[in-house]
């Protein structure tokens, strides 16, 4: 009987939770997501970008803007705009009042593929270095600085893009008001994983597999994925 009592209280605690999540992404404001290309600097290449407002909201000042880029292997929308439990983090972020960017460096998502990616990577070096990639941060950001009329905007970089978005506010201080380093590259005791064993080649693909399990070589057993 008691064990009856606790799955029913179980049950009841589940189905208020739920109700109350329901109820909380209702009252949520409303967004504006739009997604377009931009061009990048470099003749030929055009660049993803995506961006989440509030509905009804067209003026942003510039500390209330955030720019988002990706690391070296998945496209900025994979991590940042994946909804979980239906909502996303730049769902999130834009919810709370914020005009919500993200970009795709060329050769990602739904950026332009350079030549390179049309032949075998081992026939080419890497079609997109970081000093590569942030020009086309950097084309992004002159985008939004002129779309919203501002002078700085606020910068966030995952993995990769940690090392993006601190070049290019290095070089660019003065158009960043604050910058973010999600998971950043750090020091390594052993290569890379990115880079595998060899050469770099101009890309490298990822099987569902290498993509479980090749975050967690440090990882204790009882989180590394089955």
């Amino acid at each position: 009987m008691t064990r009856m009592l606790l799955g029913q209280k179980s049950l009841a605690v589940a189905a208020l939770y739920f109700s109350l999540a329901a109820t909380a992404f209702a009252d949520d404001p409303k967004l504006v997501t739009e997604s377009y290309m931009i061009p990048s600097a470099d003749a030929g290449i055009q660049l993803y970008i995506r961006n989440k407002h509030p509905a009804g909201v067209t003026s942003f000042p510039g500390d209330k803007i955030l720019l988002y880029v990706h690391g070296a292997t998945y496209p900025s929308e994979t991590a940042f705009d994946l909804p979980l439990g239906g909502r996303s983090m730049m769902d999130y972020v834009a919810q709370q009042g914020w005009d919500v960017y993200l970009v795709d460096v060329r050769g990602y998502g739904g950026s332009t593929r350079p030549p390179e990616m049309a032949r075998p990577p081992s026939d080419n070096k890497p079609f997109a270095d970081t000093v590569t990639a942030v020009r086309d941060v950097e084309s992004a950001v002159n985008h939004i600085l002129a779309k919203r009329g501002v002078a700085k905007i606020n910068l966030m970089g995952w993995s990769w893009g940690t090392a993006i978005m601190g070049m290019y506010t290095a070089q660019h201080n003065d158009r960043v008001n604050r910058l973010v380093l999600y998971a950043p590259l750090w020091i390594f005791s052993t290569r890379p994983i990115i880079g595998g064993d060899g050469p770099l080649g101009a890309y490298r693909t990822v099987t569902k597999d290498s993509a479980r399990h090749a975050g967690y070589p440090a990882s204790p057993k009882t989180r590394k994925p089955i």
